[in-house]
């Protein structure tokens, strides 16, 4: 599905590309630039996947959000996200 993106210099693009909307973003919250970071590295590396990279990535926040409202602590999720990762390699 293509998306509609104006930039700060109130130039349109329209395109699918997730690599060319976050280059286009103008990002404040922590996390989501770390997202966006992530996502132009991936495109930069690879050249292609910056899609999946950052809906992965967001996936993995909204997760952590939830185990943070059922009171895990942070560090126990980033140990469990740790251990994932391990078992995943």
């Amino acid at each position: 599905m293509n998306k509609m993106v104006i930039n700060h210099l109130d130039k349109l693009f329209i395109t699918n590309d997730a690599a060319t909307i976050v280059n286009e973003l103008e990002v404040q919250h922590p996390a989501a630039k770390i997202l966006v970071l992530a996502g132009k590295a991936q495109q930069e590396e690879i050249g292609d996947g910056a899609n999946l990279t950052i809906s992965f990535s967001g996936e993995l926040l909204h997760g952590a959000e939830e185990l943070i409202r059922m009171g895990l602590h942070p560090s126990e999720i980033i140990s469990g996200y740790t251990k994932a990762i391990a078992k995943v390699c």
